[in-house]
């Protein structure tokens, strides 16, 4: 199929004049093996921001320093201060590792998971009447930790589209669910059941089929969108 070397427009063998910008066909035209072939775009290097990171250092270590300086001003000694000091510390290192780690989801998910369990273990050890860690935030914490740490697995190993990560990742939901339940009738009644986590898990499982559905429509009329839409 002929090419107008005016607009690029391909032209049909039956027409005498480019649709487009009316050019006539002759010498106007060149055939669509011999078009020129355009420069590759080059792309735009991913721009960075290490500036937030020591914006929110320094807010944090400016916070950290007030109250410091506020609660020894008044008793010599650090008290009510131990608990924001604590919270600014895990608070900065949460964002050092997703700006650091972002690229690695694994280890980013295990570092934040670490940086949780001191962060609940210090207050349970500050607010004893307050957390019970090893029964209550631990599992909790853990159980959240391996499902996401799942769910990034079978998502990066299969190289699931969209919907489907979509779908596995509220199955996981639904799991957490489940298993938060058992941990709370466990950490209250001391005893292991299930009743209204099995309710949330069932119309989990429907959106989540619900995904799934909608990726096998797209499979099966993938190549219609691809004619219509160029995809």
């Amino acid at each position: 199929m002929p090419i107008c070397k005016k607009c690029g427009v391909e032209i049909e063998a039956t027409y005498s004049s480019c649709p487009l910008c009316g050019a006539p066909i002759g010498n106007n035209t060149i055939k669509q093996e011999e078009k020129i072939p355009t420069k590759p775009q080059l792309k735009e290097p991913a721009i960075s921001h290490p500036w937030f990171l020591e914006l929110f250092s320094f807010f944090s270590l400016a916070g950290a320093i007030i109250v410091f300086a506020v609660d020894f001003a008044y008793s010599a000694n650090l008290t009510w201060s131990r608990i924001p000091l604590i919270s600014i510390i895990f608070t900065w290192l949460f964002v050092f590792f997703i700006h650091h780690f972002k690229k690695k989801p694994y280890l980013l998910v295990t570092l934040e998971m670490i940086d949780f369990f001191l962060f609940l273990w210090l207050l349970d050890i500050l607010i004893p009447a307050f957390f019970l860690f090893f029964k209550l935030a631990f599992p909790i914490i853990l159980v959240v930790g391996i499902l996401f740490l799942l769910v990034i697995l079978w998502v990066r190993s299969f190289k699931l589209s969209t919907l489907t990560a979509l779908s596995a990742g509220t199955f996981a939901i639904g799991i957490f669910l489940v298993c938060l339940e058992v941990i709370l009738n466990r950490f209250k009644n001391n005893t292991i059941f299930i009743s209204w986590s099995i309710v949330a898990f069932a119309c989990i499982l429907l959106v989540s089929g619900l995904f799934l559905y909608l990726q096998f429509r797209i499979n099966k009329k993938g190549s219609n969108l691809k004619k219509y839409f160029h995809i």
